[in-house]
């Protein structure tokens, strides 16, 4: 039991390493290995947070689940994304590498930087839902049959998302800005978060194609 569990957690150290590499590749090679130890420590820590709230929502939701069973399944679920993360590393590289400009003017480089942040967003979101949908399905044959196994997943997605989220934005840089030096960690780390940045700043960049009013 104690084996696989650790396989899981060094398949996700390995995977996110690799793909937090690719993730500031763009930017330089410096922020891409700091990246590359920032992101899986970020995936670790939201797993470990997640799996506490988990494991109350398990206790609500009637699984039955003890504290164990449910950490070894999140971070199951946490090694399938990070499997898919790697998979999906040399197409999101080969994306970087002909779509992202090494220079241009601020508003196009803006715009860039925006663009590879959704796509970067949209595939940690494919990756975290695949793992999760295979949990479910693994979880159906060992949860009592009135555990309402539907809220309860919803509630993990749930957390992953906010909680990931929120770290890998306090985490930052982790594709890294154009227009600001690069830095391990940014001295506004705790200010504002995710969700405050994706609408005011990546969604407004992207349909005005960088350009501030």
């Amino acid at each position: 039991m104690f084996t696989p569990f650790i396989t899981r957690v060094g398949v996700v150290i390995a995977a996110t390493a690799v793909y937090g590499a690719v993730l500031a590749v763009w930017r330089s090679p410096l922020l891409a290995a700091f990246v590359a130890v920032k992101l899986p420590f970020v995936f670790v820590c939201a797993t470990l947070i997640v799996s506490v709230f988990c494991w109350m929502a398990g206790q609500v939701t009637g699984a039955g689940l003890r504290y164990g069973e449910v950490l070894d399944s999140v971070f199951s679920a946490m090694a399938t994304a990070g499997k898919i993360l790697l998979a999906l590393s040399p197409v999101v590289l080969f994306f970087i590498i002909t779509g992202a400009p090494d220079e241009g003017d601020r508003a196009t480089m803006r715009f860039v930087h925006a663009c590879m942040m959704l796509v970067h967003i949209i595939v940690f979101s494919v990756a975290g839902v695949v793992g999760n949908c295979i949990l479910y399905r693994n979880l159906a044959r060992r949860v009592p049959v009135n555990c309402h196994l539907k809220l309860m997943m919803a509630l993990w997605l749930a957390s992953f998302a906010v909680v990931g989220s929120q770290l890998g934005w306090m985490a930052r840089p982790l594709v890294g800005s154009p227009n600001i030096s690069v830095e391990f960690i940014r001295e506004d780390a705790l200010d504002s978060n995710f969700f405050e940045s994706f609408f005011d700043q990546i969604i407004p960049h992207i349909i005005r194609k960088g350009k501030i009013k």
